[in-house]
């Protein structure tokens, strides 16, 4: 019986490496990219509470840099094409090196394992084609500065909205995309009722008024997934079918190797990935953030296991193992998410984009 896996964007049952898989070479249109208009608009003074000074009665021996927006919404825009172009020719060659031009950390990680992949199984990316955007720059003073883009890609079918977040590590550096989630939401608000302003404020990773501290979520949902209801963390998050496509990847695994004599484990732990939040205008938070799913099994009887995906083909072959194998297994399997924190007490948390796909599988 094979281990199968099913599911990658959250709120679908299509693997994101299918959303950008065809048998074709891929090419890129940009219609129109318009950022910061419906979606992300608004009061410019958005969460001002939050860029609030203590007094002190000592004078301060030089004043503190004034916050302003990260990046314009013209840089941002030609931010977003360089993007388009440059990731489409490394999807075209699956290339990772030119991918590393224009990408960095998770995203350079997982798109580094899909063109392993697909070269391994002759496949080929869908064109990405970004037909508008909305997006934020929030309020920093300092580095490294970031914003994000919600950018409907009409490439995938059904249409898709990539949630790309890019960083500049120092003045001058180039932006780098370090993020990139999707959701099946293509058009309107981000999420329902979820909207952030032009330039709104960063959110400490500390926040103790949201319903969990944007540094503590990644952790929070690793131990909702892999306990599931016996998890006192589950009940702060909606169990809708997003939630319940994550927490499947977990049960399905168990499933599959348990059910044919593997013994072993699946569980989730927070990624070692930097995490972003951006205050939203109902007081929560919009917060980008890395799940890793790890699986470790060995044989205890005599069935072989496979992993054939509908998306990507024979995963196992793809990492440079047999298609069969017969004595272990031990996977690293990323997620990155996009996650709506409420205000304590104002509701349950949402997962709103994701992307999934191993970054390491070994075995024999």
């Amino acid at each position: 019986m094979p281990a199968r896996d099913r599911g990658s964007s959250v709120g679908s049952t299509t693997d994101e490496s299918e959303k950008r898989m065809r048998r074709t070479p891929a090419t890129a249109l940009v219609v129109a990219l318009i950022l910061a208009t419906a979606a992300c608009g608004g009061d410019q003074e958005e969460g001002a509470e939050d860029r609030a000074a203590t007094v002190s009665a000592k004078p301060s021996p030089s004043p503190q840099p004034k916050p302003t927006p990260a990046i314009s919404t013209r840089g941002a825009q030609d931010a977003l094409k360089r993007y388009l172009s440059s990731i489409s020719q490394a999807n075209a060659k699956l290339d990772p090196a030119r991918a590393a031009k224009i990408e960095t950390g998770s995203a350079l990680q997982i798109h580094s394992a899909q063109y392993r992949v697909y070269r391994k199984n002759d496949l080929r990316y869908l064109p990405v084609k970004y037909v508008g955007a909305v997006g934020a720059a929030p309020l920093s003073a300092g580095y490294p500065k970031w914003f994000f883009t919600a950018a409907t890609d009409r490439g995938s079918e059904p249409a898709t909205r990539d949630f790309l977040l890019f960083v500049q590590a120092r003045s001058g550096a180039p932006w780098h995309v370090t993020y990139a989630p999707f959701s099946n939401r293509a058009t309107g608000a981000l999420a329902p009722g979820v909207d952030v302003a032009d330039f709104p404020a960063v959110v400490a990773p500390g926040d103790t008024r949201l319903q969990t501290p944007p540094g503590k979520v990644a952790a929070v949902l690793a131990d909702a997934v892999t306990r599931g209801g016996k998890s006192p963390s589950a009940r702060l998050f909606a169990q809708d079918d997003n939630f319940k496509t994550v927490r499947g990847k977990i049960v399905d695994n168990r499933s599959a190797y348990t059910d044919n004599d593997w013994a072993g484990t699946s569980r989730a732990v927070a990624a070692p990935t930097p995490v972003y939040a951006v205050r939203t205008k109902s007081g929560g938070a919009l917060v980008w953030f890395g799940l890793d799913l790890l699986h470790s099994y060995r044989n205890d009887g005599d069935t072989n296991m496979v992993w054939d995906t509908e998306s990507a083909g024979d995963m196992q072959r793809g990492f440079g193992l047999p298609s069969e194998v017969t004595s272990s297994i031990t996977r690293q399997e990323r997620y990155e998410l996009v996650a709506y924190i409420p205000p304590k007490g104002k509701g349950s948390i949402r997962l709103v984009a994701s992307r999934w796909f191993p970054l390491s599988v070994r075995g024999r």
